[in-house]
């Protein structure tokens, strides 16, 4: 929760004065009775009636909902007084701190879009500081969701989205740009002297008295033409392949924008996985899918040693959900466990992953921890994967009446190759470094790749 008065600092809880912070009111281990008049709601006959508190100004709506939130935990209560608060005519401290409660409210009810235009109309319009909502607890599940990523594109000083494609495409060819200064420059110069030498050519065609030399003006006037013809054509190449990866880097950001369901209400958007996982989108009927991800178990050891991950887009409809390998191996050592059976060095090795597991949460970016890297990731909202795939194959120039392919991504979200019929598992194994391994920091993501 924000504080009231000064949004950017943090103070104890304890201290009762509307400029304390987080929260701005007394804490006590028992609610007391909200004061004020009641609006009485009546429901069925013999429904009790349910009061609404009803308060005296946009000060006390929000000390309220955030007595309410903190010690009863009634996120709808709160919400609606922090609504109310804002129909009050809050100062800008009351205001400020009314949107990033509500949006904090709203995040616990699980209203991600409607959260993340809060925070950043806090930010926005009343410079509350977005290291702030970096590092409240109460928005970490909007910090792990889509929404929280398009809200960072809006907040003053942030990175569009134009702006973050244009810095990938520079990335991956940094000496374009030198390259096009250079050549516009040299262009710009021989097209000058160009000009120049075309009237010097022409007086020296017209002849008379002072007029230059004809041959040496044919001679120069045939090489500053040479010249601008080879710089307007290195220029025009370096343009025209700027605008093709500007196309290839908009295609990967709107990958990175589709989601992964992670299991226990937990969905992440792909671009959360940059850095640690390879993704494998394996696309098409449900048993050319199945069929693919047992092939690939063949060489499970070896692809997980190089961080690759699967993912099942199934253009049919659903059937059972195949388990994740991994989860299997974890379910089979409690059970055996649990029996008696053995495996209690297993069973003992495996909690203290899980306790090394939690504990490593807060180190690693974006909430993505070891457990969330599965071998199998499941896509959220079928629909848009399936959509981007079409499109994806159209961009690619994949044959339109083959429903089966693949695409491997590598670190960095670069598509690195696709294709359609079965992926090539073995030739991944032998292409793909190890995830430790130096080259994955050197070479990983230079660029698509043609298998054969």
């Amino acid at each position: 929760m924000l504080p009231l008065a000064n949004p950017n600092a943090v103070v104890q809880a304890r201290r009762p004065s509307l400029r304390a912070c987080r929260p701005a009111f007394t804490a006590s281990r028992v609610a007391p009775r909200l004061p004020g008049p009641l609006l009485v709601t009546r429901a069925a006959k013999s429904t009790p009636s349910k009061s609404l508190y009803e308060p005296s100004s946009a000060k006390d709506a929000i000390e309220t909902a955030t007595r309410v939130f903190k010690e009863q935990n009634d996120v709808v209560e709160a919400t609606r007084l922090y609504r109310l608060s804002l129909t009050m005519k809050p100062n800008d401290d009351e205001a400020c701190a009314a949107l990033y409660n509500l949006g904090c409210a709203l995040t616990k009810q699980k209203q991600y879009g409607e959260a993340a235009e809060c925070i950043v109309k806090a930010i926005n319009e009343y410079r509350l500081k977005l290291s702030v909502a970096l590092k409240d607890d109460d928005l970490k599940q909007l910090r792990e969701r889509r929404e929280w990523l398009e809200a960072l594109t809006q907040v003053k000083g942030g990175l569009s989205r134009e702006v973050k494609v244009d810095l990938r495409t520079e990335a991956k060819a940094p000496f374009r740009l030198p390259r096009m200064i250079l050549f516009g420059g040299l262009l710009l110069s021989a097209g000058v002297g160009l000009l120049i030498i075309s009237t010097r050519l022409i007086k020296s065609l017209q002849g008379g008295p002072g007029a230059p030399e004809l041959t040496e003006s044919l001679t120069n006037f045939g090489i500053n033409s040479a010249a601008v013809a080879v710089l307007s054509f290195l220029l025009y190449r370096d343009i025209s392949s700027k605008q093709q990866a500007v196309k290839i880097t908009t295609r990967e950001e709107l990958l990175g924008r589709l989601q992964i369901d992670l299991g226990n209400d937990r969905v992440l958007p792909l671009l959360k996985f940059r850095g640690q996982v390879r993704p494998v989108v394996v696309a098409g009927s449900r048993a050319f899918v199945e069929k693919a991800i047992k092939e690939a178990e063949g060489n499970y050891l070896n692809l997980r040693d190089r961080a690759v991950s699967v993912i099942p887009v199934i253009f049919e409809g659903k059937g059972g959900a195949e388990v994740d390998p991994e989860d299997k191996l974890r379910a089979l050592r409690k059970e055996f466990a649990k029996e008696g059976k053995g495996f209690s060095d297993e069973a003992k090795k495996e909690k203290e992953k899980q306790a090394e597991v939690k504990a490593s949460r807060v180190k690693v970016m974006g909430g993505l921890v070891d457990a969330d890297k599965k071998w199998r990731l499941e896509p959220y909202d079928l629909e848009e994967w399936k959509a981007w795939l079409l499109e994806q194959k159209e961009f690619a120039a994949l044959p339109a009446k083959e429903p089966n392919c693949y695409l491997q991504v590598q670190l960095d979200g670069t598509v690195r190759s696709s294709g359609v019929g079965m992926p090539p598992w073995r030739r991944m194994v032998e292409d793909l470094p190890l995830r430790e391994d130096i080259r994955t920091r050197l070479m990983d993501g230079v660029g698509p790749v043609e298998l054969e």
